[in-house]
């Protein structure tokens, strides 16, 4: 089969340039990471760069992201719309969308949304694993959803401002719930179906059910399918053959114009960042000893060692034949269209 090739638009294959999406990715703010996206012929990233942090905390690491992006404008840009995706893809660089993992750094304060979305905070997962005064993470035993004071109203304003909702870590009722309250479509930008994967090396929690899949499809959600190595079946030892059989798996399920990529690729982070990520400053626990044995983005499958592999997620469904335009669809276009419905204030034009 032809091999892909990285051009500064995307990935050309077949007489076609493909803009590739990762819903998910979450470096250290360094140049080399920047680096690696062009590498792999990123045309956008919803780059997360906060999750435990307070909302001063929050405004420091928007602030290095910031500077960072500005420095280093031949690689990368901030973006905050389809249009500006489009246009920094364009010109040869990656789009950065902004994200959080959690609103911890909202602090129950609602009126910041709005001062994050004017940041270009573009992305909010609902909660990271726990419960907080929205909802619950798949971590805790009982969940009892999305909160009918604070947490409908801030569906409300996130849709109001234009901030798009991700349900990853998100407990089964919350995110059932937050999918059947959101004004707009949700996302869950980086899992996997329970049904097809099983337990993962997260435990069947931080799967997401059928049911759950087919509401988001239904209310014109879309899935972002990770390759990371803890949520695949078979963990690192999956195949890119087995990751394309789950993809074809969930469009029989949902239809195409449901799922993307995201692949939670986190580099550049030593090793103990995972007590952080799990237990920041609310337990005092640590990770478990085996995780901490290698850095989050290392010992991955070997067709995914980098975020480069998604030329070979490509490269893969359309070998399982996928047409041009449902490739284009799975690697960045059905992104392309939330964020067109998500990314956009109430009142602004599209």
């Amino acid at each position: 089969m032809e091999e892909t090739r990285v051009v500064p638009e995307g990935i050309a294959f077949g007489g076609r340039t493909y803009a590739i999406v990762d819903a998910l990715t979450m470096p250290a703010p360094e140049r080399r990471w920047l680096e690696e996206w062009r590498a792999a012929g990123l045309g956008c990233v919803n780059c997360c760069v906060a999750v435990w942090e307070n909302a001063s905390e929050a405004m420091a690491v928007l602030g290095k992201w910031r500077l960072l992006l500005a420095q280093n404008a031949d690689l990368a840009a901030q973006a905050a719309s389809v249009g500006e995706i489009e246009a920094i893809r364009r010109s040869g660089r990656t789009a950065v969308v902004l994200g959080f993992q959690n609103t911890a750094p909202v602090e129950h304060n609602i009126d910041l949304f709005g001062v994050y979305r004017n940041l270009g905070v573009c992305i909010m997962q609902l909660t990271y694993n726990l419960q907080n005064y929205i909802g619950c993470g798949y971590w805790e035993a009982k969940d009892t959803g999305i909160s009918s004071r604070f947490g409908k109203l801030a569906l409300e304003e996130m849709a109001r401002v234009g901030i798009m909702v991700d349900l990853s870590h998100c407990g089964e009722r919350t995110t059932l719930d937050a999918i059947e309250l959101s004004p707009k479509p949700v996302a869950i930008t980086h899992a996997n179906p329970r049904e097809y994967v099983g337990a993962g090396g997260y435990g069947a929690g931080r799967a997401k059910t059928t049911e759950a899949i087919k509401a988001l499809a239904k209310r014109r959600g879309v899935i972002g399918l990770s390759p990371n190595r803890n949520m695949t079946k078979k963990l690192a030892a999956t195949t890119l053959e087995e990751f394309g059989d789950m993809v074809a798996w969930v469009v029989d399920l949902i239809g195409v114009e449901a799922v993307g990529l995201g692949t939670d690729y986190c580099p550049g982070h030593p090793n103990t960042v995972r007590n952080w990520w799990r237990y920041a400053r609310w337990s005092r626990e640590t990770a478990p000893e085996a995780s901490m044995k290698i850095a989050p983005h290392e010992g991955w499958s070997e067709w995914m060692k980098t975020q480069a592999g998604l030329a070979n997620v490509l490269r893969e469904l359309a070998r399982r034949g996928f047409s041009a335009d449902e490739v284009a669809a799975i690697m960045g276009g059905n992104w392309m269209r939330l964020f067109g419905e998500t990314f956009v204030p109430a009142g602004a034009a599209a």
